[in-house]
């Protein structure tokens, strides 16, 4: 009977999706860490260029208000003033979007992804900060379980992996939009300003 409860083990873990023979080489140690260095430095790059274009915008919105007095006097100064502050007000708003922390779309991604398609404690309890439900008992008896398999030790990094990426490439969209705002608005009043000045040449 223990003979074919050994067997009928091997067979499982044989047919698991991360599990192998032998422990995996440091080449996989290596792989893990530079993937995760590289998802921390990505994250850094957005909130660093989100900011950027935060201070941009409430300096340019606060110093058109300022002057739209002395703006609207020159040859459709008006015009310019409203389509940069509208075009920055936009960026400004998808940059905050951009920056802000996305806890909520992490936990609507790792319900809709992970645990209806993991629904074992110990298969998505890697993921910290989403595994508030459990009791102190649960969440050891989990841990305990992901000590013990090597299943679930990788298998929980490639999922936190897959939904923390996803959510930041949905941060890096909405950075991508701001710019686009930012840039229509100020080539456009960069163009009307030339162009208002050349044609009042001739």
């Amino acid at each position: 009977m223990e003979a074919l409860e050994k067997e009928k083990i091997k067979e499982d873990k044989t047919n698991s999706r991360y599990w192998t023979k032998k422990e995996p080489r440091k080449s996989m140690a290596t792989f893990q860490r530079n993937q995760n260095k590289i998802m921390v430095n990505m994250v850094n790059v957005l909130d660093r260029k989100a900011a950027i274009l935060i201070r941009i915008n409430t300096t340019l919105i606060s110093g058109i208000v300022v002057f739209f007095e002395h703006i609207s006097e020159i040859e459709n100064g008006v015009l310019i003033g409203l389509v940069l502050v509208s075009c920055c007000f936009v960026s400004l708003v998808l940059a905050l979007l951009a920056a802000k922390p996305p806890l909520s779309k992490v936990i609507q991604s790792h319900i809709k992804e992970i645990i209806s398609k993991y629904p074992a404690p110990e298969t998505h309890s890697f993921m910290v900060g989403l595994s508030g439900y459990l009791t102190l008992e649960e969440y050891e008896e989990a841990y305990h379980k992901i000590v013990q398999s090597q299943e679930l030790q990788l298998g929980n990094q490639v999922r936190m992996h897959y939904v923390y990426e996803k959510n930041m490439v949905r941060g890096f969209k909405i950075l991508e939009h701001s710019y686009n705002a930012f840039l229509i608005g100020f080539i456009f009043t960069v163009l009307t300003f030339v162009f208002t000045n050349v044609l009042n040449q001739f």
